[in-house]
C-alpha cells in the first residue's frame, strides 16, 4: 500500500491516571477545547485515519466529552503497566489496509497543526520507518512507526517502552527539526499546566 495521509491511524494514549495533576489530563481546559479534544482536532483538520483512543480507569467520564469527534475506543484493564501497554492495545489487530500509526501522548496537547502536516508529510515523502520531531538531541511527539515495527512493540521490555526501538532504528528514522516546545515537554503537573495556559489549574477548574 501507498503511504498515505489516510493510511496513518493516530494512537491517542490517554489511559493513565493523571496522579500528578490531579485531574484528569484529557479533560483539562485549553483555551476553548479541552487536551483531548485539541488533540482530536488536529487529527482530523491534518486528515488522518480514524483515531485509536487508549483510555483507562476514566474511560466512562472522558467519553463523555469527546462531542463529535469519532474514534474507536480501547479500554486499557491495568494502565499501571505503563504506556507501553496502551501502545501494545492500540498497534493489536491493525487493519492491512493502514500503513502505520502515529502515537500522541494525551499529556502533549498543543503541538500545532503545522508541526503535525510537517511530520505526515515527511513521513509519507521519505523512506523512513520512523519519524519524530527533534531538537537539541532530544526526541518529542507525535511519532508515527510504520507497521513493519509493531512486533517490537509487542516484544519490548515494559519499563523500557518506544525509547529502545527509535534507539534501534535510528538509520530509519525521519527527523523533523522544530523548535516548537508543545512537541517535547510533558504537561503532567499542574506548574506544567500553568506554564503552558498561564492559569492556575484551580482557576481554571473553576475552583
Amino acid at each position: 500500500m501507498t503511504k498515505s495521509l489516510e493510511s496513518i491511524v493516530p494512537v491517542i494514549l490517554a489511559a493513565g491516571d493523571s496522579k500528578r495533576m490531579g485531574y484528569t489530563k484529557a479533560l483539562l481546559p485549553l483555551g476553548e477545547e479541552v487536551f483531548l479534544t485539541r488533540i482530536m482536532r488536529i487529527l482530523r483538520e491534518v486528515g488522518l485515519a480514524r483515531p485509536r483512543l487508549i483510555l483507562g480507569r476514566y474511560a466512562e467520564l472522558i467519553k463523555e466529552h469527546i462531542g463529535d469527534y469519532p474514534a474507536d475506543v480501547l479500554i486499557n484493564p491495568d494502565p499501571d503497566r505503563g504506556q507501553l501497554s496502551s501502545i501494545q492495545l492500540g498497534v493489536s489487530e491493525f487493519p492491512e489496509k493502514f500503513e502505520a500509526a502515529m502515537l500522541w501522548p494525551v499529556d502533549q496537547p498543543a503541538v500545532s497543526l503545522e508541526l503535525t502536516r510537517r511530520l505526515t508529510e515527511l513521513f509519507i515523502t521519505k523512506d523512513c520507518r520512523i519519524t519524530v520531531p527533534f531538537r537539541s538531541g532530544k526526541r518529542g511527539h507525535p511519532v508515527i512507526f510504520h507497521r513493519t515495527l509493531f512486533h517490537e512493540f509487542m516484544n519490548a521490555p515494559m519499563e523500557k517502552g518506544a525509547k529502545g526501538i527509535i534507539s534501534r532504528y535510528e538509520s530509519e528514522t525521519c527527523f523533523l527539526p522544530s523548535d516548537e516546545s508543545a512537541a517535547f515537554d510533558d504537561i503532567d503537573t499542574p506548574s506544567d499546566y500553568q506554564a503552558l495556559t498561564g492559569r492556575s489549574l484551580k482557576e481554571a477548574l473553576g475552583k
